[in-house]
């Protein structure tokens, strides 16, 4: 069954790094790429709403200790305690990085078919309170919307945003404190059932042996099939937005 499932994500994730956003990121002008990510924000800004609403669904202990472990990396604090910038100011620090102003940045309306994305990503989790595999929904929706497909978005404009950004120590560029961290951190890295310990996991590893767990039969393997595939058709939804309005870039419309 695991077979089943990693091929049919490796070929979703290949179908989703072909959108035309993702595949033309480099010849798109700069300002329209700045104004892709001050949208995409507000993805990013929903998830911690999506990871608690996971914590108090799911029904495991470790479960429920493994999502924890991951919102709580959004608030990091150093060894003595002290609250050390969210990963919502490092977003934001990152876009500033990049050339958006403060003001561009916190001012930029959310369009409706953004709000749309997050008012349903956050409702599939409540339709799935009332499913046979609900716990297998709840898992398989929050490892691919919130760290599978996060990664590869991320990999897709790191092309980009590497330009402005470093990876590292650079005297020539700031350093990516966000993006380039969710990049590597959240990533598949490799199929399900293949996670191992050495060198640590990525949070979609960690996800991925419960998920393991959960896939018990055939019924649930194509629930979690279909759950996957919803979480890919909202971020294809995102990002197809932007092939519709012309005058993010500069009145050429990208073709499919």
């Amino acid at each position: 069954m695991l077979k089943a499932l990693n091929d049919f994500e490796n070929k979703l994730i290949d179908q989703f790094k072909s959108c035309p956003i993702l595949t033309q990121i480099d010849t798109i002008a700069w300002e329209d790429f700045l104004e892709i990510l001050i949208q995409r924000r507000f993805l990013s800004l929903s998830i911690v709403n999506i990871y608690e609403f996971v914590i108090d669904a799911v029904t495991d202990p470790q479960i429920k200790q493994t999502v924890r472990g991951i919102l709580n990396e959004e608030f990091p604090r150093n060894t003595k305690g002290v609250p050390l910038p969210s990963h919502r100011e490092l977003l934001f620090q990152d876009l500033l990085n990049l050339g958006a102003t403060p003001e561009r940045i916190l001012t930029t309306p959310e369009t409706e078919i953004t709000q749309t994305i997050r008012a349903e990503s956050y409702q599939f989790l409540v339709n799935c309170l009332g499913h046979q595999h609900c716990q297998i929904g709840l898992v398989a929706f929050l490892r691919f919307w919130a760290e599978v497909l996060v990664s590869v978005e991320y990999t897709c404009f790191w092309l980009r945003i590497s330009e402005r950004l470093s990876h590292g120590q650079s005297l020539q560029k700031p350093r990516s404190e966000f993006y380039y961290f969710h990049m590597i951190h959240d990533s598949r890295q490799s199929d399900i059932g293949q996670e191992s310990i050495l060198g640590g996991r990525t949070h979609s590893q960690e996800l991925a042996v419960h998920l393991q767990k959960l896939i018990t039969s055939e019924a649930a393997l194509q629930y979690c099939i279909q759950v996957e595939h919803y979480a890919y058709q909202l971020k294809s939804q995102f990002y197809d937005q932007f092939t519709s309005f012309p005058p993010l870039f500069d009145g050429k419309q990208i073709t499919r």
